[in-house]
């Protein structure tokens, strides 16, 4: 019995399909870097945020107040101390799933409470100038926060982290 021979078309997508692997290859050769570099960049902003927070807390507490946020000053010392406690943990890559779900509620509950504020705290308002115009949750300053918070959180920290190193040694 003989094979039929292959079509012309499935012997061209096998050079596709060759390129394809070695590039996806080699994009993965830079996960862990990738993930090192997003993790402490965004781990030490964080902490740099939470303790201007911290030092400046009346301040803070002053701008919480002006968007109805209920008891400003305990508000901001409970964000601050996310930010610094979480962005540490980002920042070595230790219980970086669980960190990264602290910040990535903290930023979501910061970007929608600014949001709200122009839209006099109407979720449907905010829904509809959301759908039309995302500029302004691309263009707040926690936008990159949480992207990196929920990255982290989907993927992990990476190979370069401690969790990583620990999870190394646990399979040995």
């Amino acid at each position: 019995m003989t094979t039929p021979p292959a079509t012309t078309q499935s012997r061209s997508k096998a050079p596709l399909l060759a390129f394809y692997d070695q590039f996806a290859s080699v994009a993965n050769k830079f996960r862990c870097p990738f993930l090192l570099l997003i993790r402490v960049y965004i781990g030490y902003q964080c902490i740099i945020s939470g303790w201007a927070h911290l030092h400046h807390i009346h301040e803070t507490a002053k701008f919480f107040a002006t968007l109805h946020i209920p008891m400003p000053e305990v508000n901001v010392i409970m964000s601050a101390n996310a930010e610094i406690f979480c962005g540490a943990l980002l920042l070595v890559g230790l219980a970086s799933r669980l960190a990264a779900l602290v910040l990535t509620g903290n930023f979501i509950v910061a970007m929608l409470t600014v949001q709200l504020s122009n839209y006099d705290s109407s979720f449907k308002e905010l829904g509809a100038a959301i759908w039309k115009d995302q500029s302004p949750i691309l263009g707040d300053t926690a936008f990159p926060f949480l992207a990196t918070a929920i990255v982290v959180l989907l993927f992990g920290p990476g190979n370069l982290s401690v969790d990583g190193i620990i999870r190394y040694f646990r399979k040995k």
